[in-house]
């Protein structure tokens, strides 16, 4: 079965030079399907280029929280709702709170992550959510708004935080940082949590697992990421593989070796 990445950035400039090659060395290791992630218009337009391109390659939309402050209006809004419409989109996102460099913008980046929730609710579309320093102002907007159906991009947290996510109806993206050496407690909640709640991503070109940190992500590294799920729920990497990907298509609703999506 294909390993499916399901959050990466493939569109952007570090991969103009060998994308065609990055594509093969992740067929190679088993990656056959990948959700390029919108992060604003432009990206929207890039995403779409490659997918139209290239059998099972899906795309997300939607306005990342640090472009939230410049670009968040009811027009782009509704823009949003046209392309997630008309776009063949499997997702609405990224979207979510960062507070890493500044809190100066929380009000309206609240504002696009609760706007872009109920947009994904009425499209019945996942969502894809970003948070960093933001655990609290994360959970709270998605109480706000009832729980969500969707993937808590980027899952870097401990049990706690991972409990609270899955119950508001969220599965957990898991990427290199559960590789990382000071990720204990990311790997304990990984073991606790639900296999069915697990889905895998790279966060490509960022992000790389432990073995290629510093370097440019890919999706063929996705297997290392596989490895450490594997030894921190104590079961075989094929049993992860299919899992996960089982998740993601029904989450996404998409199919790998056809390209079907959202029937």
């Amino acid at each position: 079965m294909a390993i499916i990445d399901t959050h990466c950035h493939l569109d952007f400039p570090a991969f103009d030079e060998d994308r065609e090659a990055m594509f093969e060395r992740a067929r190679q290791a088993g990656v056959d399907g990948f959700i390029l992630i919108g992060i604003h218009p432009e990206n929207w337009q890039s995403t779409r280029a490659i997918a139209d391109a290239r059998q099972n390659v899906w795309r997300a939309a939607g306005l990342h929280p640090n472009s939230a402050a410049e670009m968040w209006s009811d027009r782009l809004l509704a823009e949003l709702r046209d392309e997630a419409t008309n776009g063949e989109i499997v997702a609405i996102g990224e979207t979510g709170i960062d507070l890493y460099r500044s809190e100066e913008s929380i009000d309206i980046q609240v504002d696009a992550f609760r706007a872009q929730i109920r947009l994904a609710k009425s499209l019945d579309l996942p969502i894809i959510i970003h948070q960093r320093d933001a655990e609290a102002e994360v959970l709270a907007a998605l109480r706000q708004e009832g729980g969500a159906r969707g993937v808590l991009h980027c899952f870097g947290g401990d049990w706690e935080f991972a409990s609270a996510c899955l119950d508001l109806g969220l599965h957990l993206g898991i990427g290199g940082v559960a590789t990382y050496k000071r990720s204990d407690a990311t790997r304990d909640a990984i073991a606790r949590a639900p296999a069915d709640r697990l889905v895998l991503e790279t966060d490509a070109p960022f992000l790389a697992p432990q073995r290629h940190r510093g370097k440019r992500n890919e999706p063929a590294y996705l297997r290392e990421v596989v490895e450490v799920i594997a030894a921190a729920r104590g079961v075989p990497s094929t049993e992860i593989e299919q899992r996960t990907t089982a998740n993601a298509c029904e989450l996404f609703g998409i199919c790998v070796s056809t390209k079907e999506n959202r029937s």
